[in-house]
């Protein structure tokens, strides 16, 4: 039986701000894995998103979720020599992706409420606002060179993670990102106050859309 996942992400909004001290996060790194940095300095993302139909490879065209919002914190690593991504948190309004997430991926996925309207996302946790951001396009879309932050941030083909002391990754597929840029107003980014962080990277990302599939996991 095939395995593994397939969807559609529409409005995802990155923002990175500088990480003071690394080694906070050393709990979280997964075996035979290193922290990734770009022109030496490390990262923290904050990715809000829409996840839609979602489907699993073995039920082929069945939709398990229509649509459900995605708020996720991450950061950067390396292995085998190739960039992926350590989720710290991931956020959601469905109860029953939270549950699947946790089991079978071992993924730290949280319950949470969203506040959609145009150009804005409002996240809610324990019924108190965890993000409040409006955003404006700025940019059209394209592919970024290698040499930038955009593409460093972005162009990553695996997660990583380490649940009940077992090492893991999951393979990504897609195209690569085109992204527009974007600017932001936070209201409220309080789902970072855990976190030891600098100033924010000016470039703030947009993507519309983009066809992902997310493979089996393996041990690592």
């Amino acid at each position: 039986m095939e395995k593994g996942w397939k969807q559609t992400w529409k409005n995802l909004l990155f923002q990175h701000f500088e990480i003071e001290d690394i080694n906070i996060l050393q709990k979280y790194l997964p075996e035979n894995c290193t922290f990734d940095s770009f022109e030496g300095k490390y990262y923290l993302g904050l990715v809000s998103m829409k996840m839609t139909n979602v489907k699993h490879k073995a039920t082929g065209s069945i939709t398990w979720f229509k649509h459900y919002n995605e708020l996720n914190v991450r950061t950067y690593i390396i292995h085998d020599n190739r960039p992926g991504v350590l989720f710290l948190s991931l956020d959601v309004d469905s109860l029953v992706s939270i549950f699947g997430a946790r089991v079978f991926y071992g993924l730290p996925y949280r319950a949470s409420k969203y506040e959609n309207q145009e150009n804005q996302v409002t996240s809610f946790r324990n019924s108190k606002i965890q993000l409040q951001t409006q955003y404006k396009i700025t940019s059209e879309s394209k592919v970024y060179d290698k040499e930038t932050f955009a593409f460093w941030a972005t162009q990553r083909y695996f997660f990583a993670n380490k649940y009940l002391g077992v090492s893991f990754k999951g393979e990504i597929s897609h195209k690569p990102w085109e992204l527009c840029t974007a600017s932001v107003e936070n209201s409220n980014i309080s789902v970072l106050d855990t976190y030891h962080l600098k100033t924010q990277h000016p470039d703030i990302l947009f993507c519309k859309h983009i066809d992902v599939q997310t493979n089996k996991l393996t041990r690592i």
